[in-house]
């Protein structure tokens, strides 16, 4: 049953973004950095008016339509699977499937909570490191995407790689890429893919949900553990479980980004 006492796309617990500019050595450096934190917090802003604007039902804003669903085995290709250009060197989304809007809100909730972490953020022109992807079929996604190697899982354990193809939960991820390297408990993923599968997920605000693919995306709980009290039981049955980031989960993203 569709949730309708909430609007499906409330983001207000953290609307207003940290526009603060970097130091600058010239007065041009420091003007061309406020506009283009101006820009972004426009963005989201936009993001998030025109998301709590639509009045559809969650369950279709999830599933999209058919033209939506065609072809998405093509953007798991998408994602970069080398090290170079790792999501450790700068985040770059790519949110397909949904609707315009919970595309674009999903994205513009990602680099925010990103920033807040301290994480990177990949500029404009960059290749995906971080693919997410709403689908009504999610095994059948993942299986043709096996089936014509859209994505060869390169960086991913073999029983990583079967336990992904395999989970029945509404939202499945997989962490990739070359590790070699990495310094033991460093959660920060080199890329991220991510399936939603939007018939179970139908039930879920779209702010929690976004936060819930944000916090999955920037570090790997199986390497360090989230905190107890964290969005990542948003799925489970308790009634008492949280519906958007925590301050807890906060304070963990930033431990995972500080600089070693």
């Amino acid at each position: 049953m569709v949730r309708r006492e909430h609007p499906p796309f409330s983001c207000s617990r953290e609307s207003d973004l940290d526009i603060v500019p970097g130091l600058c050595f010239s007065f041009v450096l420091k003007r061309r950095t406020i506009m283009k934190n101006v820009i972004f917090g426009l963005a989201v802003t936009a993001a998030v008016a025109v998301a709590s604007g639509v009045s559809a039902r969650q369950a279709d804003t999830l599933m999209g339509d058919a033209r939506r669903q065609n072809g998405l085995e093509a953007e798991m290709s998408r994602l970069r699977q080398a090290s170079p250009g790792s999501a450790r060197e700068g985040v770059c989304p790519l949110v397909r499937g949904a609707s315009a809007d919970v595309n674009a809100y999903v994205a513009a909730r990602m680099h925010q909570v990103a920033r807040q972490a301290g994480a990177t953020y990949a500029k404009r022109a960059c290749e995906p490191n971080v693919v997410v992807l709403f689908s009504a079929e999610p095994d059948v996604l993942i299986r043709e995407a096996s089936r014509a190697k859209r994505f060869n899982y390169r960086g991913v354990p073999a029983e990583a790689a079967e336990a992904f193809k395999a989970d029945g939960r509404p939202v499945r991820w997989v962490h990739g890429g070359d590790v070699r390297g990495s310094a033991a408990g460093d959660a920060r993923p080199h890329n991220a893919l991510i399936v939603v599968d939007a018939a179970k997920a139908q039930d879920v605000k779209v702010s929690a949900l976004a936060d819930y693919l944000a916090m999955v995306s920037l570090a790997d709980v199986r390497v360090r553990p989230a905190p107890a009290d964290s969005i990542m039981t948003l799925f489970d049955a308790s009634h008492g479980t949280p519906k958007a980031l925590t301050e807890a989960d906060q304070a963990y993203l930033r431990s995972v980004y500080r600089a070693r």
